[in-house]
Formats: structure tokens, C-alpha cells, sequence
């Protein structure tokens, strides 16, 4: 039980070269403490917490750590003690341990320096000494991402080693058990259309543990999929973690070295899987929905979406697809199809698009591979643009300094000269991408017929984007050539 009555706190500490040094006593630090409260009316019950033998460099002593706890109980009122450097000799740690007195409506006193947090001096000259302690705080913040800032532009790994490495000496070398785990997962996501949990679903049913030996969860597979290092890319200051709710960082501020560490994944396939990553994904709903078009089929008509519906008489019940502005708003005039006649009219239209891949297909590949290449192009040098123009902003404003302005400069130009000499051809095997949507036409076409339809469905997000259908046997299915 406890205790009901509220104590003052007496708080003395000696090290044992302080004594031989100082001839500093318990005893005496006590009689003072005791003169100060009978001299100042305070007839309140004290209690002394003595750390004997124990510096100043850290808080952990054991009467400290039972003076913490009392406080926190809310059985003292008031912490004295004869001098500031009995409680710490680091102006950080004395500040944290009387703002935790704060919290609890504990004041503070010590005797020598006439320093009371219940009177209006005593809180002004904590003010002073906080804004002390978070300067200090600042400075060694600097010193430390300078520190870090130079390991990482040097490929060092500064943090504990991601899945698929391992850390030796400050640099990750590949760890081949987990570095299988890593590419199956990509090609999985990637290849096969499987999304976050069903890859982490598969994982922990073979009983393929994590980095930390715990299942594999939506959140840590999707972290893999988009984690840079894989590529071979470090990056490193990109999350605040100074506060509770980590907060991802600007842009600016992230150091990024290309090809600084031994990659898992190429490129090629890396930037692809960021596309489906970032990319409109179909509704939950819609992706476990056990019709095969659910999600994809389009009317064509209006352009919205077709649900599914049910149809016909009690004893002759059959599936229809159906416009959803007609059955929701009654602003289309589309009518319903059935959905096995669909869904064979789609399978014959995969097939006829496989048999029927000739120059026309290439050419359509090729533009749009030019126009996404062009495309990414054009954003790599606007975004440095932009970077540039917010550091010339911060020049001015006093924030940065000269150098830093022509290093960004430099970068700028870097990345522009670089993005002007690949602005005129993309490199790319037409041949293998021309063979890759065969493959993939060729594993939905026999899904179709052999595998459940969660199943199929995950295949066919690998290759086809739309499905529109314009009448009786006509179906308009539109491919995704880029993934």
C-alpha cells in the first residue's frame, strides 16, 4: 500500500575520489540539507536517498533510481540537494531528470545555488539552462550526422543489416539463403501477381522466418519491395526518427550513392516492380471476388465498371455481368451479358491475341516503352531542377553556405548531361519483352481452365490492364506492355 503522507527528498552523493579530493561528506551534504528546511519553515517529513561511492557521469545509481520511483508514485513533493552537480554534472541529464520532477509536480532546490523550480527565478533560470541543453543537443546532433554522413558517402552501412545481407566490418556482403527468399518474393510480386499478404501467406506457411525470426506481414514484405538496397542503391537519412511518430524526411535531405552496395535485384526489375508498387491497385474487393472479370471488365457503353449479378428464374439461376451506372443510377442503357459467355469470349480473345502477335504488337511495344523512357527521363531532370532551386532558396536565406550551392549545381548538371545522353535511345531487348508477354498470355490462358480463380485473377494483373466489352462477342481487351 501506498503511503498517503508526502515527503521532501534528500539527495546526496559522493564519489570516492571526491572525498579524498574535496573532503566532500554525506554527513555534511545531509545537516545542510536538514538546516536549509528548518531555516525556510518546511515541516514537512524528509527522507534521504544517499548514492555513496557513485560519479556524476550517468544517472543510474540505486537511490537515484529509488528516488525516480517515489517520485512517480507521488510520494514526494519537493527533491533538494546541496549542490547541481549532486544530482548530474551533464547539464543534459541534470534537465531530463527535473523535467521528469516537473511532470509529476515535484519541485526542485538546490541550496548552493539558490535554485527553486517552484519560484518565478528558479523556472526562469531552468529556461535558461534548457535552452542551453537543447543547444548542446543540436551540436551533437550535427556531429553525429556529419559522421554519419561521410560513412554513407563511403557505402558504409551505418544500421543493423536488412533480409538478403549480412554485415562484415561495416559493409553488407550478400547472404545467398536470404538473398533467395529476396528474389522469389520479387518475382512472386512481379511475375506471378501475387500481392503483399499472399507472398507473406506463403512464406510463413513454409515456415520461412524473417530477419528476426517472426512471421512475415504485409508491412515487411512491402518494405522489401521497396527497399533501394536491393538494387544496390544507399540511402540513408530519409526517416526523422527524433520523434514518436517516425516521419519520412525531404527529398533533400536523403543521401542517395548509386551502386554503393552488392545488388540482390537488377534494375531493370526493381524500377518495374516501383511501378506496379506506386500504381492504382484494384480494389480489395474486386481482387477476391470469385468471378474472373471482376475488377477489369468495362462497359462499353459508359466506361464504368461491370458488377456481377445474379439473373433468370428460381430453378435456372445464372451469373450476369452488368453495368453499374444502369443497376446504381439508371444512366446507362448497356444491357447485361451473361458471365460464362463473357468470360469465353475473353479466353478466346487472349487466344486470338497470342496467335496474333506480329509487328503491329512490337510497334505498339515500342512506343510505349519510348514514351515511358522519355517520360522518366523528363521527371529525373525536373526533379533536380527543383532541388536545385529549393537549395538556392535556402542560399539566400542564410541556411547554407556557398559550397553546398555549387555542389547541388554540380549535381544538377550530373543529372541532366546524364538524362540528355540516355534521352536518345532506351535500351531494351524487344525480343525478350516480346517473349515475356507470351509467357505470361500463355500461363492465363492455362490458369483459366486449371487453376482457382484467386489465382488466375493474380496472373492476369500481370498482363492485361483493361477489359471492355462492346457487344455480343465483342471484347476489347487492352495489355500491359510495361510490366
Amino acid at each position: 500500500m501506498i503511503d498517503d503522507l508526502k515527503y521532501i527528498a534528500l539527495y546526496s552523493r559522493v564519489s570516492t575520489d571526491e572525498q579524498a579530493r574535496e573532503g566532500v561528506s554525506l554527513e555534511e551534504q545531509q545537516e545542510r540539507l536538514k538546516a536549509y528546511c528548518r531555516a525556510m519553515g518546511w515541516n514537512i517529513e524528509t527522507r534521504n536517498y544517499v548514492d555513496d561511492g557513485y560519479s556524476a557521469k550517468n544517472l543510474d545509481r540505486p537511490n537515484l533510481n529509488k528516488l525516480v520511483k517515489d517520485v512517480k508514485a507521488g510520494i514526494i513533493t519537493k527533491v533538494m540537494v546541496t549542490k547541481l552537480d549532486r544530482l548530474s554534472r551533464k547539464l543534459l541529464d541534470l534537465l531530463t531528470i527535473i523535467d521528469l520532477f516537473q511532470e509529476y509536480d515535484v519541485s526542485f532546490v538546490s541550496i548552493s545555488e539558490s535554485f527553486d523550480t517552484n519560484t518565478p527565478p528558479g523556472r526562469l533560470t531552468l529556461q535558461i539552462l534548457g535552452a542551453v541543453a537543447e543547444f548542446e543537443r543540436e551540436r551533437i546532433r550535427e556531429r553525429v550526422y556529419e559522421n554519419m554522413y561521410h560513412a554513407a558517402k563511403q557505402g558504409k552501412w551505418l544500421t543493423q543489416s536488412p533480409y538478403g545481407y549480412q554485415l562484415e566490418d561495416k559493409q553488407l556482403v550478400v547472404y545467398e539463403p536470404e538473398a533467395k527468399i529476396v528474389n522469389l518474393v520479387y518475382k512472386m510480386y512481379a511475375d506471378d501477381g501475387l500481392g503483399y499478404y499472399a507472398i507473406a501467406k506463403y512464406l510463413n506457411n513454409k515456415g520461412i522466418p524473417s530477419k528476426q525470426n517472426k512471421e512475415w506481414t504485409i508491412r515487411s514484405i512491402k518494405r522489401m519491395l521497396t527497399n533501394p538496397v536491393y538494387k544496390g542503391t544507399l540511402v540513408w537519412n530519409r526517416v526523422d526518427s527524433s520523434k514518436k511518430k517516425r516521419t519520412e524526411k525531404d527529398a533533400d535531405d536523403w543521401i542517395i550513392v548509386d551502386d554503393a552496395l552488392p545488388a540482390i535485384i537488377d534494375k531493370i526489375t526493381w524500377e518495374m516492380v516501383q511501378k506496379k508498387v506506386n500504381k492504382k491497385q484494384m480494389a480489395s474487393r474486386a481482387q477476391t471476388s470469385p468471378h474472373l472479370l471482376g475488377g477489369l471488365l468495362k462497359c462499353g457503353n459508359c466506361g464504368s465498371g461491370m458488377s456481377i449479378g445474379w439473373s433468370g428464374s428460381k430453378n435456372n439461376r445464372y451469373r450476369v455481368y452488368r453495368c453499374s451506372a444502369n443497376k446504381n443510377k439508371g444512366t446507362c442503357t448497356s444491357k447485361q451479358y451473361k458471365a460464362n459467355e463473357v468470360e469465353t469470349w475473353f479466353k478466346q480473345g487472349l487466344l486470338s491475341l497470342y496467335n496474333s502477335i506480329d509487328n503491329n504488337l512490337k510497334i505498339a511495344l515500342e512506343e510505349k516503352i519510348h514514351d515511358q523512357h522519355y517520360q522518366d527521363i523528363e521527371q529525373k531532370i525536373q526533379t533536380a531542377k527543383k532541388r536545385y532551386k529549393r537549395k538556392v532558396e535556402a542560399y539566400t536565406a542564410g541556411l547554407i553556405e556557398l559550397d553546398d550551392l555549387n555542389e547541388e549545381r554540380k549535381k544538377m548538371k550530373k543529372i541532366i548531361n546524364e538524362a540528355k545522353r540516355a534521352n536518345y535511345e532506351p535500351s531494351y531487348d524487344l525480343k525478350q519483352l516480346e517473349q515475356n508477354i507470351r509467357t505470361k498470355l500463355t500461363n492465363v490462358i492455362d490458369a483459366i481452365d486449371n487453376l482457382p480463380i484467386e489465382r488466375t485473377k493474380a496472373l492476369l494483373k500481370t498482363i492485361v490492364e483493361k477489359v471492355t466489352i462492346l457487344g455480343d462477342k465483342e471484347i476489347d481487351i487492352e495489355l500491359n506492355l510495361t510490366e
